[in-house]
């Protein structure tokens, strides 16, 4: 790992079942299966749509003082503004940084983020001149409800000068938001780059139509590369990462080693069907960018995403370009977060970097969950592949998968009685608050 090498140096998260990264990394290697059926976002079965689902807890609970932000903002706010706002914030005191050193700067901020289910609020009322004040509030709601915002209300809230746009790629929005920054950052254009992935599932219409169109398990069960798998589970994550170059970063949680980014392009069997042959292009191109032999990697992060042709063709490319070629000694460890989370969609590559760096920070892959047998179609592949069924020792080594990045760690330095140096410098640890109540929370949270 060189001072020029794009790093990883913050990341902060929104997960259902888990308000922080620590909880989140908590139920990865607990098993947990973070996909649940309840009535806290609509009515159950009211709707007659399914609500088993992965769903954030906490997205109305907000500071707006400490972000600045006026009460008809607020009350119009989407949830996910507010909470790219506050992970934003939470990645970069993460990676060491204050706040207020990044005001003023070129700092980079790129939002993958996908259809804006909440904009269904905005009807024609709004244009009704006779309701007091009514089209102020809806011009309002206007502004904080459209995803073309996101990014732009981030730059403004921290002052910061760098690129700002949101980028829809359908469910690899984030992971090609995160090439955005990248080759902002190699390119010399910028020194700091916030890669935020956003989704929630606020309207029960874009769920149904999902369900309608046969997309999504009528069990409501994540299950990727299972016998049983019936489509996919919707799921929320709203995190970030922070991006810098080593020589400024203070914390490194992994080297980007190579992105990259293509499309099917033209296929006989329509625009929405995979392609496993694009896909291992994709991946060739991407070790060939990294300058590594297929050999060197050692896990896989798979997209995975519980439906029938899906993570067939997404195997079948993952075994041709890591497993063909001869010297292969191990089998090679393939995750799949989607088991325990459910399709986070415009955030899921995001969400699948952070279980990559919680690996690496713990030294230990997560298991899949939901998998009892092997869909008879991926027989074939596994060995060399092999599902992470259970927690699992992991030296690292690492790729991630059309967008594939590939990820290098952060090699601890070891003293020759074993004992890793960051592990026993002593630290001073400075604790702040705005009320009493939060300084006691996080003494708590140390203790």
């Amino acid at each position: 790992m060189s001072v020029d090498d794009v790093v990883i140096s913050g990341m902060s998260g929104r997960f259902p079942m888990a308000d922080t990264t620590d909880e989140f990394a908590g139920n990865l290697f607990a098993g947990v299966d973070m996909v649940t059926e309840d009535d806290t976002r609509w009515p159950t079965d009211i709707f007659n749509v399914n609500n088993r689902f992965g769903k954030i807890l906490t997205y109305n609970r907000f500071d707006s003082t400490f972000f600045g932000l006026t009460e008809a903002v607020v009350n119009n706010l989407d949830p996910q503004g507010s909470m790219q706002l506050e992970t934003v914030y939470e990645a970069i005191v993460d990676a060491g940084v204050n706040p207020n050193d990044l005001r003023g700067t070129k700092t980079g901020v790129y939002v993958g983020a996908m259809d804006m289910s909440v904009i269904g609020h905005i009807n024609t009322d709004m244009f009704q001149p006779d309701i007091p004040g009514n089209l102020q509030s809806h011009l309002y709601r206007s502004t904080c409800e459209q995803n073309l915002f996101y990014a732009s209300r981030i730059s403004f809230v921290f002052d910061l000068k760098g690129p700002s746009m949101i980028v829809d790629t359908a469910c690899s929005s984030s992971a090609t938001a995160f090439e955005f920054a990248y080759i902002q950052i190699m390119a010399g254009r910028l020194d700091t780059a916030l890669v935020v992935g956003t989704n929630m599932q606020l309207d029960q219409s874009n769920m149904r139509l999902f369900q309608e169109l046969g997309m999504c398990s009528p069990r409501g069960v994540s299950a990727p590369l299972d016998r049983e798998a019936d489509g996919y589970v919707k799921s929320e994550v709203v995190g970030c990462l922070l991006l810098q170059r080593r020589a400024n970063a203070r914390r490194v949680y992994a080297a980007i080693r190579a992105v990259r980014v293509n499309n099917d392009g033209y296929k006989m069997d329509g625009m929405f069907h995979p392609s496993d042959a694009a896909q291992e292009e994709l991946i060739a191109d991407t070790v060939a960018d990294a300058g590594i032999n297929p050999l060197d990697v050692t896990y896989i992060e798979g997209h995975l995403t519980s439906t029938k042709v899906g993570d067939v063709e997404e195997v079948k490319a993952i075994y041709s370009a890591y497993c063909k070629i001869p010297g292969r000694k191990t089998p090679l460890p393939i995750g799949a977060l989607k088991s325990n989370l459910g399709h986070t969609e415009a955030s899921s590559g995001l969400a699948s970097i952070i279980k990559v760096l919680i690996s690496y920070e713990n030294e230990c892959i997560p298991p899949n969950i939901n998998l009892n047998q092997l869909k008879d179609e991926l027989a074939a592949y596994f060995p060399p592949l092999m599902s992470v069924s259970k927690l699992q020792q992991y030296v690292p080594g690492m790729g991630g998968t059309n967008a594939h990045i590939i990820l290098e760690p952060n090699y601890k330095l070891l003293r020759s009685d074993g004992l890793r140096i960051a592990q026993t410098i002593p630290r001073i640890v400075n604790i702040c608050g705005r009320t009493q109540q939060s300084v006691k929370h996080i003494m708590d949270f140390i203790e």
